[in-house]
């Protein structure tokens, strides 16, 4: 049973609130949030929430799930600098081109999404994990660069090469099951 909170506007005059968790509720529209500038921690998970419009001035984030909703368009993002946890797990996310100036972003989860080209993913050398498992990613080069990562999830992709994360020598997590990966030569210098 979805619980009923859906109108969100009672919040509004909450302009200090800091952390505000609404996942798995009825919410769809959150133009009420939109004044709540002073927050630092947003759940939307599992709600409906399909518009990020309305959360384009809450530049003060440093946490945004909205993990299970219809969210496609990141856009009203690209200004969330702060942003250093984004969870976009099973969205209808395919485009990340909005996240390339997030570089303060440690953690992206972009688990089951449409996602394919990681190529604005290139410069958030401040990664330290990132989720991609069942996605569409084949090419893993965008993520050359990315030395901080300690968690890498590519399993259930399409993924056989791993030339490109030869670099990578802070990882302490590999998930590869599920995966087209053969050869693990790549990694033959750390021995």
């Amino acid at each position: 049973m979805v619980p009923a909170v859906s109108d969100l506007s009672p919040l509004a005059g909450l302009t200090q609130l800091m952390q505000l968790d609404l996942g798995e509720t009825a919410v769809s529209d959150p133009s009420a949030l939109a004044g709540l500038t002073q927050l630092t921690q947003l759940d939307l998970s599992r709600t409906a929430v399909s518009d990020l419009i309305p959360l384009a001035g809450l530049t003060r984030l440093t946490q945004l799930d909205l993990s299970g909703t219809t969210v496609s368009d990141l856009s009203p993002l690209a200004g969330l600098t702060q942003l250093t946890q984004l969870y976009l797990m099973g969205t209808a996310v395919s485009d990340l081109s909005a996240l390339a100036g997030l570089t303060q972003l440690t953690q992206l989860d972009l688990m089951g999404t449409a996602v394919s080209d990681l190529s604005a993913l290139a410069g958030l050398t401040q990664l330290t994990q990132l989720y991609l498992s069942d996605t569409a990613v084949s090419d893993l080069s965008a993520l050359a660069g990315l030395t901080q990562l300690t968690q890498l999830y590519l399993d259930g992709r399409a993924v056989s090469d791993l030339s490109a994360l030869a670099g990578l020598t802070q990882l302490t997590e590999l998930h590869l099951s599920d995966t087209a990966v053969s050869d693990l030569r790549a990694f033959d210098w750390l021995t």
